[in-house]
């Protein structure tokens, strides 16, 4: 599997680190090893202008520095640069929401002087992030793509063989045909043809703007595929060829339950807080009364466990089952993305750091890091980080992914996987309900792998046992995805 700009192969498996890094208390810190130990080979930061350049022509590159240090290839790092800052933007803010520079000559210098800073050592540059959603832009399409404009030809001019990747779609939408998700009448994003059209706007009007587009894959993961095909078939449409990668995936998130779409509003409220910022550019959501996440937690013990297991202190039980739903869905993921084309894929993210208890954030995103960091150090692996470690290992060498059709078991998600010099092996599970189905029995799936005996281990780092009868193998099939290995 080639890097994007074409150089050496490289593995398509990465983490990105968390939305702050040397900002905000959050510390610039030296988190490579720890990621390379998972088996990642490629990483993201966030920076904010702000953070950069303070004020007018003063820079502050203690956390640019602190990053680009630690790759071994420029092919390891992207910088994503959030367009907000207290003198430079059209909405004074640290933090969100970036907003469009007053002066598009200061945001070329700013963007010139920080990849310049970095050239040779960080290949890809991203402007902003879901610029779709009003928290992470506030601003319109047009003067969106105006600055992106403005980005592309400062990292050009900075370094050539750098790569633009444009800020990502966050991927919440369902494509026509599909259904909508369980409980909703329409679309469960009411809000996507807006999202998509602010990206057909790119499309048409910064064809030349972008070297990469980005895709984020929440949500359904059985949606991936008719995702990424549509968003392509969308860039073809405005005679675009563009890789596309995926910076950010993760989940089941909160929403994805049925039982957890009635706390939506609470979403809107937390939104409306975050695109006004108080007098240091810090998103202030108003308080109104007890703040509902508290309350939450005063209920806690009446909840849906499908609630229950995004919060703080649940029971030990739903704690473990978080974990085991992020694992499985993590090669999920990365399985159905690959094979749909994504050329890079970004879990999001590494560091596990739990805010404050009551913040709607800690409640959807507390939980989905990777490791527990201190000083630089692994202080604490979860059950996710070891599964995202089992499949970067089984999966070593990947040069493509390829669903295999087994039509009379339609519940059955077989792939192969292409290692190259290591052959290939097989991944398979079976499609059930992501929060009870580890409750049903495995079902007996049986095929012709092409090799007569094999070692098998699942996600979850148990062994399989394989029965063979000449070239049919019959497998035992859960949820939970089984990779099966032919022996040397």
């Amino acid at each position: 599997m080639k890097t994007l700009s074409g150089a050496t192969p490289s593995s398509p498996f990465g983490v990105a680190w968390f939305i702050l890094y040397g900002h905000q208390g959050v510390p610039a810190a030296p988190y490579l090893p720890a990621l390379r130990s998972l088996g990642a080979t490629s990483t993201k930061i966030y920076l904010f202008w702000q953070q950069v350049e303070p004020d007018k022509g003063r820079f502050d590159w203690s956390a640019v520095d602190a990053f680009a240090s630690q790759l071994r290839d420029p092919e390891e790092g992207l910088i994503s640069i959030f367009s907000s800052s207290l003198w430079a933007t059209q909405i004074a803010s640290a933090f969100l929401p970036p907003s469009p520079a007053k002066n598009l000559d200061d945001y070329y210098r700013f963007v010139f002087e920080t990849v310049k800073r970095c050239a040779g050592r960080v290949r890809y540059w991203q402007n902003d992030a879901e610029p779709n959603n009003p928290v992470f832009w506030s601003g319109t399409k047009e003067a969106y793509v105006e600055q992106l404009k403005v980005f592309h030809r400062a990292v050009k001019d900075a370094d050539p063989r750098a790569v633009v990747i444009v800020g990502g779609h966050d991927g919440l939408f369902v494509p026509p045909g599909l259904p909508p998700a369980p409980g909703q009448r329409t679309t469960p994003f009411p809000q996507q043809e807006v999202g998509l059209a602010f990206f057909d706007y790119i499309f048409a009007h910064a064809s030349e703007a972008f070297d990469v587009f980005d895709l984020r894959l929440y949500g359904d993961p059985y949606t991936i595929e008719a995702r990424i095909a549509y968003m392509r078939d969308r860039m073809r449409a405005n005679g675009l060829e563009r890789p596309i990668v995926c910076t950010e995936y993760g989940g089941p998130n909160l929403f994805e339950f049925p039982e957890n779409r009635k706390y939506l509003p609470l979403v809107q409220a937390w939104s409306q807080g975050a695109t006004r910022p108080d007098a240091q550019g810090i998103p202030a959501p108003e308080a109104t009364g007890l703040n509902p996440i508290a309350q939450l937690y005063a209920d806690m013990s009446s909840l849906a466990p499908q609630t229950q297991m995004f919060m703080l202190g649940c029971s030990p039980a739903l704690d473990d089952k978080y974990q085991r739903l992020q694992a499985r869905s993590l090669v999920m993921r990365n399985v159905i993305g690959l094979c749909a084309g994504v050329r890079r894929m970004l879990y999001w993210d590494l560091l596990r750091a739990n805010g404050p208890r009551d913040d709607l954030m800690t409640l959807m995103y507390g939980k989905i890091g990777l490791l527990e960091l201190e000083d630089g150090e692994v202080k604490q692996w979860t059950v996710t980080a070891r599964a995202f470690q089992r499949m970067t290992e089984q999966l070593h060498g990947v040069q493509s992914i390829r669903r295999v059709a087994a039509a009379e078991f339609p519940a059955i998600q077989l792939f192969v996987a292409d290692r190259g010099a290591r052959g290939q092996t097989y991944i398979v599970w079976d499609r059930r309900d992501a929060f009870s189905g580890e409750e049903a029995s495995p079902a007996l799936f049986s095929f012709e792998p092409g090799f007569d005996s094999a070692n098998a281990v699942d996600a979850l780092g148990h062994p399989v046992e394989l029965q063979w009868n000449g070239p049919v193998v019959r497998v035992p099939v859960s949820i939970t995805p089984i990779y099966i290995t032919p022996k040397p």
